[in-house]
């Protein structure tokens, strides 16, 4: 059963490597005070957001000051501009959005680091998975999306439309330039030398400001569930792993987190880190097949006992609150799985949900194990 591998870019490499050095140069640190993680990922979301601010505000205010030096550009201008001060404008306009997003991104590597520690999260290297917790938090930072790739067979796109993820994609990978560069340029080209000139400043600064505000605030916000899910998952495969469990239980559990990879529409990395743990405890992995496939999954529940049931199900229920919410999808399965599950499931998963978006660690260790069967 071959797996399909993923290679990381230059920008994923970097960041990982920068994360790992952050790791070497604190080890020796110890953690201030006795706060919680929720209370210090509060911390680290403000702070990342009132950086981020000054970090957009104080390049673009540079460079419409700058560009009052160079030619004028607008559109009565633009077609009669010579090369030489178009390619000075381009430069000065590269150069500090690069400054902007270089810092942007050491400061999103560093809180993302302080968030990581805040949980205890070890930063292994982990070179069995595609995305290792340096990788995750580094295509995090760089906002580069999950990895397109189908492993033993799972296909995370087979419910997705092709053609609404390729405008998705297109736009994903835009949305920088369109946010930084074109509104720059649209200002400095409408306003020009005209006597709204000095309205850039205050137009551009705090809207570029505000845009890597929010920005900076989602990322944090995204990687603060990833690292509660993580411990989730490292808690879900250690108590699998504690006693000698059946590899039809077992199976039945991969084919859970197979199916939740589907539903979610995305290889979560802290899915592929389950995928893994699970397949590692499997004697005979390549014989299975249809990993994602539904009917397979219920028809593996049939060969268990009442109590063995309860796993799998409990499983994908814990999985289906990674992303935070529940979609139609997962809400549908829960119907189809009625004959396997209590009826509390669903309201306990609901809660889980909402403790893991909240950012509220403890609490989302303590709905996790109302989920789990009690042995």
């Amino acid at each position: 059963m071959s797996t399909e591998r993923y290679k990381p870019g230059i920008l994923e490499k970097w960041g990982r490597r920068v994360i790992i050095s952050l790791r070497t140069l604190t080890k020796e640190q110890k953690s201030k005070g006795e706060r919680g993680f929720s209370d210090v990922s509060k911390q680290l979301l403000f702070w990342g957001s009132f950086w981020s601010f000054w970090i957009g505000f104080f390049p673009s205010v540079l460079f419409v000051y700058l560009s009052v030096y160079l030619p004028s550009i607008s559109f009565e201008t633009f077609p009669k501009i010579s090369c030489v001060g178009l390619v000075w404008f381009v430069s000065l306009l590269t150069l500090v959005t690069v400054i902007e997003f270089y810092l942007l991104f050491r400061l999103g590597f560093y809180l993302s680091y302080q968030m990581a520690k805040a949980a205890d999260v070890e930063l292994a290297e982990e070179p069995e998975l595609i995305t290792p917790i340096p990788g995750m938090m580094a295509r995090l930072v760089l906002e580069i999306p999950d990895p397109r790739i189908r492993l033993y067979g799972i296909d995370p796109y087979k419910h997705l439309n092709e053609r609404a993820l390729f405008f998705r994609t297109v736009l994903y990978k835009s949305k920088v330039f369109l946010s930084n560069i074109f509104a720059k340029l649209m200002l400095k080209v409408i306003l020009g030398r005209t006597s709204l000139r000095f309205l850039i400043e205050y137009i551009s600064g705090p809207i570029t400001g505000i845009w890597d505000s929010v920005t900076t605030y989602l990322i944090l916000f995204e990687l603060r569930k990833r690292i509660i899910t993580r411990k989730l998952a490292d808690s879900i495969l250690l108590q699998i792993k504690s006693k000698q469990r059946n590899p039809k239980l077992i199976e039945s559990v991969l084919r859970s987190v197979a199916l939740s990879i589907v539903y979610t529409k995305t290889f979560h990395p802290n899915f592929e880190y389950l995928l893994f743990g699970l397949l590692g405890l499997l004697p005979k992995r390549e014989n299975l097949q249809n990993l994602d496939d539904w009917e397979q999954f219920v028809l593996s529940l049939q060969g268990l006992s009442k109590e063995e049931k309860k796993w799998p199900v409990s499983i994908f229920a814990i999985c289906a609150s990674f992303d935070g919410k529940l979609n139609a999808e997962e809400l549908n399965a829960f119907v189809g799985l009625s004959e396997h599950s209590p009826t509390w499931i669903l309201e306990r998963v609901q809660f889980l949900s909402s403790t893991i978006q909240k950012g509220e660690l403890t609490e989302s260790f303590q709905w996790m194990e109302k989920i789990l069967p009690k042995e």
